[in-house]
């Protein structure tokens, strides 16, 4: 039986969620302000299934599609947000849903570190996949399961303040997010991040 972990509608990609997801991506680039919808499901395999329902009822790109260990992304954008919308419906019909039937974005840590050192700048800077954080920033980090969940966040919380996407991992058995800025930017950032997951930190 194929299970929705994630079902995330981003209505306008973000400059800087564009490019992280443009610098991974191995099918169709999206264009600044695509929508876009991302996907998680289980088993991984049905996640090719579901790629044919969509190219061939709705006019979207796909740009990501990977079967990993247990479960299975896609991701597929548009320049119009109905066409996104529609495919994701012809998603929810393939697999009997009228809504979406997913498990709470659970946040397992959230927290905010301010005037990193240059040490430790260093070393997260050695295998990121956005941008640089630079010695003196704050930076704000983000673990989530549903892992695809992560991707909203980031993109939420590039709309929110003006931020540095570090890195965004959004496959896998969690997802993770790095934001870095000005104390006040990532404070603003963090609050619209988990806002898009349902407001819930960790205790």
């Amino acid at each position: 039986m194929t299970t929705l972990r994630s079902f995330n509608f981003l209505d306008r990609l973000q400059p800087q969620t564009l490019c992280f997801l443009g610098s991974t991506m191995r099918g169709f680039l999206p264009r600044a302000n695509d929508a876009a919808m991302v996907i998680e499901i289980a088993p991984g395999l049905d996640v090719e299934w579901l790629t044919d329902i969509v190219l061939k009822q709705v006019d979207v790109k796909p740009g990501v599609l990977v079967v990993e260990r247990q479960f299975g992304y896609l991701e597929f954008h548009a320049r119009h947000a109905d066409a996104v919308q529609t495919a994701g419906a012809a998603v929810l019909q393939a697999l009997g849903l009228s809504v979406p039937e997913l498990p709470a974005a659970q946040i397992l840590a959230s927290r905010q570190i301010d005037r990193v050192d240059s040490l430790h700048s260093f070393l997260v800077n050695r295998n990121k996949s956005g941008s640089m954080l630079l010695p003196g920033q704050s930076l704000f980090l983000l673990e989530v399961t549903p892992a695809a969940s992560a991707l909203l966040a980031a993109n939420e919380a590039e709309k929110a303040a003006a931020i540095t996407l570090v890195d965004c991992r959004f496959m896998g058995a969690s997802g993770r997010l790095y934001v870095s800025g000005t104390e006040s930017a990532v404070r603003a950032a963090s609050e619209a991040a988990v806002a898009a997951l349902g407001g819930r930190r960790p205790s």
